[in-house]
């Protein structure tokens, strides 16, 4: 058995809970680890690394942190599954509301486990992902739907600020990253607030991406 069909690779910024995943994954499911990152950066360099010394090298599996202090994981989501689209991505996360869910499946994700669930839980998800399944964590899929209903009822641009949203980013990076001004974006901050009931930023991240 190779490393490809059998490596996994943690990203998680807390050091007692990289340490600790990359243990019980080890002992539970018999994969191999191929290392850990505690950011953005250093996991972006250590996978290019991998993939340097030959594709076989590459892990089978990533369990990814969303947050990684004031970086992104969701970064590290697009990157490996544009770069690197033989990668199956777990994201495990304390945050699992419906958007956050929502985004990281339209992202690219392979499955999703909450960091309150119990361990044979995540084992569970890293077995069926690395055998080529989906896993999403049963008690969190009935709050897509409503949240669907929710989210088709913004424009596509409306989308794609309160995706930015739900990524913790600042007004001034969303209007960069989307081409737009941050007047643009305060009006459509006003639209979403509307159609949510939100008053704010705030209570759209602890409503939807929390």
């Amino acid at each position: 058995m190779n490393s490809k069909n059998n490596g996994f690779f943690v990203v998680e910024d807390h050091t007692v809970t990289n340490i600790g995943l990359t243990s019980l994954i080890g002992q539970k499911t018999g994969l191999v680890c191929l290392g850990s990152a505690f950011s953005k950066s250093e996991a972006l360099k250590k996978i290019r690394a991998l993939a340097e010394s030959g594709s076989e090298n590459l892990p089978g599996i990533i369990i990814l942190d969303l947050f990684l202090g004031e970086e992104s994981g969701i970064d590290v989501l697009r990157f490996v599954r544009s770069e690197y689209p033989s990668i199956k991505i777990l994201v495990y996360s304390m945050y699992a509301k419906p958007g956050i869910l929502s985004l990281v499946l339209e992202e690219g994700a392979h499955g999703f486990v909450e960091k309150s669930a119990p361990e044979s839980i995540l084992i569970t998800a890293v077995k069926k992902i690395i055998s080529g399944e989906t896993f999403i964590q049963q008690n969190l899929v009935s709050s897509l739907f409503t949240y669907k209903t929710m989210y088709d009822g913004l424009t596509r641009q409306e989308q794609n600020v309160f995706k930015k949203i739900l990524e913790r980013k600042g007004k001034v990076q969303i209007a960069e990253e989307l081409g737009i001004s941050p007047r643009s974006v305060d009006n459509y901050f006003t639209r979403i607030f509307e159609k949510t009931a939100c008053k704010n930023i705030h209570e759209v991240i602890s409503k939807y991406g929390e």
